[in-house]
């Protein structure tokens, strides 16, 4: 399901507020990025089950990539049961699906005219107190980092997130710490892993920190997200909050059964 502009006008108005300059997250290796931007892709549709990828110098060119880098690529797909490559014939995409999540499985924007690769910019890592009317992540008033990120779809802004996670497993926190995927670094650097997410969809007017970065009028009304993420113990491991110009990109959900 797509999510496209709206109408809804909200009375309120943004305010000019100085930001720190982003500091670009730690991208993934190259690598990895083709093979999240692939997986990406053929969740999309453009490639269907069944349906042979071009030839690796034909893919490696329209990435700009190495063959031999596009080739690693290919073969991490191949282990998580995405593609399925026959000797002398090419590279195929499986007919069913893979067992293994993507690192990006569960974002789900995407560019009017594509998927995109993502990516992330920190604007702020602050340890505050968590405030008492957000949903319970932890006892009221304990300690929890919050970061404050652009996100990019092949290096285009689409929008900005607060993300809010407990930070009893991490007392030391910069923004050097931080990858692109933040469940990569729970995984990583907490030990935690998310195994499903609640996301709320509606649309509101952008608050102050967020008008001037994502480049919306004062007061522009945009797409907003909310979302409970639980480990597989069931477990709420994090709370975020994002806002994404709906005229660049879209909040993409497919499903089958």
């Amino acid at each position: 399901m797509n999510y496209g502009p709206t109408s809804f006008g909200f009375p309120r108005v943004c305010h000019t507020v100085i930001m720190k300059a982003a500091q670009p997250a730690k991208p993934l290796p190259v690598y990895l990025q083709i093979a999240e931007l692939l997986a990406r892709q053929i969740k999309a549709g453009y490639w269907h089950g069944g349906e042979r990828l071009p030839t690796e110098a034909e893919l490696a060119q329209t990435l700009s990539v190495a063959v031999g880098t596009l080739r690693k690529s290919l073969a991490l797909l191949q282990e998580q049961g995405v593609l399925e490559r026959i000797q002398g014939s090419g590279t195929y995409v499986r007919q069913t699906k893979g067992t293994q999540q993507q690192i990006y499985e569960l974002f789900r924007l995407e560019l009017v005219d594509g998927p995109g690769l993502p990516t992330a910019s920190i604007l702020d890592v602050s340890l505050q107190a968590y405030p008492s009317h957000l949903p319970p992540l932890v006892p009221a008033e304990q300690m929890c980092w919050r970061v404050r990120r652009m996100r990019f779809l092949s290096q285009q802004p689409v929008a900005l997130e607060e993300i809010w996670f407990s930070a009893s497993a991490c007392t030391d926190l910069t923004a050097d710490d931080m990858g692109d995927s933040m469940y990569l670094f729970y995984q990583q650097r907490l030990g935690v892993w998310i195994a499903r997410v609640e996301d709320q969809i509606s649309a509101a007017a952008a608050p102050d920190w967020v008008c001037r970065p994502l480049a919306v009028l004062p007061g522009a009304c945009v797409g907003y997200i909310e979302r409970v993420s639980w480990t597989s113990s069931n477990q709420m491991a994090e709370f975020s909050k994002t806002w994404f110009d709906p005229a660049v990109c879209r909040y993409s959900s497919r499903m089958s059964q």
